[in-house]
């Protein structure tokens, strides 16, 4: 499904992934864990296609989707900022991430994340986990090839970061989606992961 090859991204002279290989299984969902500076957000960049490689492939879903603009790579992307528009409200937030906004559709996506009947709840009003699952809802709602979470959970307390990190699981796994997750807390990584990649232990050459 998704294979990153010996890529290599360097900033300012310094190496930040250095050959690097991954692999993610079709419906699989990998954690990346490591501490700040590592390379785990620089990866999912990378894959998305918002940072250049100075050598190195991607492939989704067979194909080497290496040159091709963020948006032509089937990606989504969940980020800890959530980067949800303010002056509209939870629908008008989903509908922007549909080619083809659907009423339907987005009641569908949001009763899966556990937020029925917040299509007209403004941005403002929803708690640090609500904020999260719209900005998931709206991710999905894109249909993408591959997932990207970018430490979405980072900023909530620790009994919400649990109970949602158990949701997002399930919803994942449900839904057969393939996703790589970023974390520096191990025991979310736990949670939501099939498979935890220790961002310290991955070395040239190693798939």
């Amino acid at each position: 499904m998704l294979k990153v090859k010996n890529s290599t991204v360097s900033f300012g002279g310094k190496k930040i992934l250095d050959a690097m290989n991954l692999n993610v299984s079709d419906g699989e969902v990998v954690a990346l864990l490591g501490p700040s500076g590592c390379g785990k957000t620089t990866l999912l960049r990378f894959i998305a296609g918002l940072e250049k490689g100075s050598a190195g492939e991607v492939h989704i879903d067979g194909k080497d989707v290496t040159n091709l603009p963020p948006e032509k790579r089937g990606v989504g992307m969940v980020f800890q900022n959530l980067a949800l528009f303010p002056h509209l409200d939870v629908a008008g937030n989903l509908s922007f991430g549909m080619s083809q906004p659907n009423s339907e559709k987005i009641s569908e996506m949001l009763e899966t994340v556990g937020l029925k009947d917040f299509e007209k709840r403004r941005i403002d009003r929803l708690s640090g986990g609500e904020g999260q699952r719209v900005a998931l809802a709206r991710s999905l709602l894109a249909e993408p090839t591959v997932l990207l979470l970018d430490e979405p959970l980072a900023s909530l307390d620790e009994d919400l970061k649990t109970a949602l990190a158990e949701d997002v699981r399930k919803i994942l796994k449900e839904g057969g989606i393939t996703a790589i997750h970023v974390t520096h807390d191990r025991q979310v990584a736990a949670i939501i992961s099939d498979r935890i990649v220790e961002m310290d232990a991955i070395q040239p050459g190693e798939d």
